[in-house]
């Protein structure tokens, strides 16, 4: 596809996701125009030296999203798990139709419709994310739903599963969790907007590997050149102090979902599996996670 001229405004750009897909759309050729809050913020300010034309709006603010995508051809959309991301998805589906913009490209979350419908046998009523894909459909928006699976960042993240040197997940070892690294994310985005005749109307679940927490543990000793323990956290702690995380967990443990990794390499033959994003990008994260683990 022919990307001259056009215009693609990035939510969440300075996020990972976000970021990642900036990236991408720029060594593609497209004019990205990235939504920020804080145009000095450093992320945002990397953003304008790598090309992007930054434009300030908040999600919450319907109208400064609706200023910031008039005129674009597509838009990527991602929000952050927090109170008003319904809101802030909507508004952001809302401003494209307003916009009559030609591909909105929606980041959701892997395994949405087995989750959803998991919800809503136990009675915990639909997923954020489900609802804000609904909205899309409803609107009549020419989309396409990303649900990228587990984030490979967050096995060397101490905010969620990396603590004091150890793994620590709350489900079972022989879950085969699906995992992606955010890059990849991008990578599908842009893959979207290049080639709107292959995407355009499709959900697409994007996953990078399948491993159980044991296999996650033992590349990760590998890439440290020293053993990392595992454990398995009660969900019943859980379920006390993060009863969100908890029902989420208990859906991966009971149902989960699964994805074929054959035709994701197809269209994208730099997906990366865990030990090759531990190469590139996640050996340091785990050294500098390890050295300032206490002794």
């Amino acid at each position: 596809m022919n990307t001259h001229g056009k215009t693609i405004v990035v939510t969440g750009a300075t996020g990972n996701q976000g970021g990642a897909t900036a990236r991408h759309l720029l060594a593609a050729g497209w004019h990205v125009r990235a939504l920020v809050r804080d145009d000095t913020a450093p992320a945002a300010v990397a953003l304008a030296a790598s090309g992007a034309e930054l434009v300030r709006g908040d999600l919450d603010d319907r109208a400064s999203v609706e200023a910031a995508v008039r005129g674009a051809h597509g838009v990527y959309s991602v929000q952050s798990a927090n109170p008003d991301e319904l809101a802030q998805g909507r508004n952001v589906a809302d401003a494209a139709k307003a916009a009559g913009v030609q591909h909105l490209v929606y980041s959701s979350v892997g395994g949405a419709e087995s989750q959803n419908g998991y919800y809503q046998e136990r009675g915990w009523g639909p997923i954020e994310k489900w609802k804000i894909e609904e909205h899309i459909h409803d609107l009549g928006l020419p989309a396409t739903i990303l649900r990228p699976a587990g984030f490979m960042e967050d096995f060397t993240s101490p905010a969620r599963f990396f603590q004091n040197g150890s793994l620590n997940v709350p489900w079972n070892d022989d879950l085969v969790m699906q995992l992606i690294a955010v890059d990849d994310i991008g990578a599908f985005a842009a893959l979207a907007f290049a080639d709107p005749d292959r995407y355009l109307g499709r959900a697409l679940e994007i996953t990078g590997d399948r491993l159980t927490t044991p296999q996650i543990a033992a590349a990760l000793s590998t890439a440290a050149g020293r053993p990392i323990p595992h454990t398995q956290v009660p969900l019943g702690a859980l379920w006390e102090h993060a009863p969100e995380a908890a029902k989420v967990f208990t859906w991966a443990d009971e149902r989960y979902f699964d994805t074929d990794l054959a035709p994701l390499r197809e269209a994208h033959p730099g997906l990366m599996d865990f030990a090759t994003w531990l190469d590139r990008a996640g050996k340091d994260r785990l050294l500098a996670r390890l050295a300032s683990a206490p002794a």
